[in-house]
């Protein structure tokens, strides 16, 4: 980046500079949505939430990281990811006021991806010799990393649930991304992810429960889909000799996709286990119910701020597992991941079948 000054101060600059935007944005946002009876309303399903609460907390998010991140990156074909954040966040207002068919939010999201991979070329090129592949042909990494993308989109915007999962959930990945960024020398990229981080810290400080605003799919679709480009570009660009510091903390650019695998795989883990169940019952994918984990910790008793607790620890779990055994076998990591999700998993369905059974003797 072109600055005489220390990038320490950029990274300083970029986050509060969207950290201050964002909670302006938000607060405004929160006094005309309160003003004009601009409502989230509940369903009674998943939207369990009192009367009277907005969910356009995501705009603050939106403008607080373009904003701040304008000034403080210079990111080669970002321009084209912001292209595609402006498609995924009028699409999140329209579906946050109006309820957009899933089919037209889903054509949405998929072009919000391809757009982002074909011109931004932000794809995965390889495994690097995990599960036995390496380079990958063209069209396959086009498409893959295309669907992969409108995949994540979707299971990040699921675990916006609850009072401050989402953005906790993004705050510990995009805090561990701009680090990884800033040993790598690489100041645009960790700007990036201090800009959103900044961002949607600006919209905690009214979503932490209990929650005066939502994100909303304004909200969680910007941030799932960014959060993913750059977990792409952090594997993308991982060089041994891009620094001693790098080199000590991944071992090889496997690790790098193994570390990369562990900050998506709770949304992911958490998404495919509810879709599967769904469609075993004969019921859409899209349907709402209240199959995700963090339903069932509500159900069990636990409350918003210790089940965002709860999950987080299991998130930076899977990611201290992803760093330790970043030189073992590709699917020694992945079960490894499986196993902590899956142990949170059953100790809360059985607490959560436990608390059923003592309300309906």
């Amino acid at each position: 980046m072109n600055f005489s000054v220390s990038p320490y101060l950029l990274y300083l600059a970029s986050f509060g500079a969207s950290l201050l935007i964002s909670v302006y944005s938000v607060r405004k946002i929160l006094s005309i949505t309160t003003r004009r009876k601009i409502y989230d309303i509940p369903d009674k399903i998943r939207k369990i939430h009192g009367d009277g609460i907005p969910s356009l907390g995501g705009i603050g998010i939106f403008t607080g990281y373009v904003v701040a991140a304008a000034f403080f990156m210079y990111q080669k074909n970002w321009n084209f990811a912001i292209a595609s954040s402006l498609i995924l966040f009028f699409t999140g207002i329209y579906d946050d006021l109006a309820n957009m068919r899933p089919s037209k939010k889903l054509l949405a999201q998929l072009i919000a991806s391809f757009i982002a991979v074909y011109f931004a070329d932000i794809r995965f090129q390889s495994f690097y010799g995990a599960f036995g592949v390496n380079e990958l042909p063209y069209w396959v990494s086009m498409v893959f990393t295309t669907l992969a993308c409108t995949l994540f989109i979707n299971v990040f915007n699921f675990i916006d649930g609850i009072d401050g999962l989402a953005g906790y959930t993004a705050v510990i990945y995009l805090v561990l991304l701009a680090g990884l960024f800033a040993a790598m020398n690489d100041s645009s990229l960790a700007c990036i992810s201090l800009s959103l981080a900044g961002a949607t810290i600006g919209l905690l400080v009214y979503n932490t429960a209990p929650a005066k605003i939502y994100m909303g799919d304004t909200g969680s679709m910007v941030l799932g889909f960014t959060i993913f480009l750059l977990v792409v570009l952090f594997i993308l660009n991982y060089s041994g000799a891009g620094g001693l510091l790098v080199s000590q903390i991944i071992h090889s650019r496997q690790g790098a996709l193994m570390l990369g695998a562990a900050m998506l795989f709770y949304p992911v883990y958490d998404g495919l286990r509810v879709f599967a169940l769904r469609m075993s019952k004969g019921i859409s994918p899209f349907n709402a119910d209240r199959s995700h984990l963090h339903y069932y910790m509500l159900d069990a008793g636990i409350t918003h701020p210790a089940a965002v607790g709860l999950i987080s620890v299991a998130n930076m779990l899977t990611i201290l597992l992803a760093w330790l055994l970043q030189d073992q076998n590709a699917v020694v990591c992945i079960l490894s991941f499986f196993v902590v999700q899956s142990i949170l998993l059953v100790a809360v369905f059985r607490l959560r079948q436990s608390k059923i059974r003592q309300g309906n003797p």
